[in-house]
């Protein structure tokens, strides 16, 4: 209940490619490729723009912390019915299904091989937590998927405007 939010209607699209202009750099430096794939004339949403970067930052430091060297991230955005769907999908190790729901878990840190030096989260374990809290005060989901060497997809779904 102490989340303050800002609404304001964006553009799915402006949103997304903003967010992967913050890790170009960073991504070129680690030969991890990242790639766009958003699909034009998306709905708008109305959030927090300030909230949902920080969504987005925190998915993607992961994906950046746990993709190997020569590998990719995909940054989408679609429309379903009802909802826009921003994805990221991380060419990593990704996880066992028993861990999937609990990423989301504050302090939670999986034992699997995503786990490197710093853990899943960076060391304190809350930041896909914080994530979730952001995602849902805005009326959406935040899920994951994995499949063996697939790596690890993160998804926020959004409630059309």
């Amino acid at each position: 209940g102490e989340l303050s939010i800002s609404r304001q209607t964006i553009e799915p699209e402006r949103l997304v490619s903003e967010v992967a202009s913050l890790y170009q750099i960073e991504s070129q430096r680690k030969n991890i490729s990242l790639v766009l794939d958003v699909v034009p004339n998306l709905a708008s949403v109305e959030v927090d723009p300030v909230r949902m970067t920080q969504v987005l930052t925190n998915i993607l430091d992961n994906a950046l912390r746990h993709t190997p060297d020569g590998g990719q991230i995909i940054l989408a955005a679609k429309q379903t019915e009802a909802h826009i769907e921003i994805s990221v999908h991380d060419s990593g190790p990704g996880l066992p299904p028993e861990d999937l729901e609990r990423i989301f878990e504050r302090f939670y840190r999986t034992d699997s091989s995503r786990q490197r030096d710093e853990g899943l989260l960076g060391g304190s374990g809350l930041g896909l937590a914080i994530a979730r809290s952001i995602v849902l005060a805005h009326g959406g989901q935040l899920t994951a998927e994995t499949a063996a060497a697939n790596g690890l997809k993160v998804i926020v779904s959004l409630p059309i405007k």
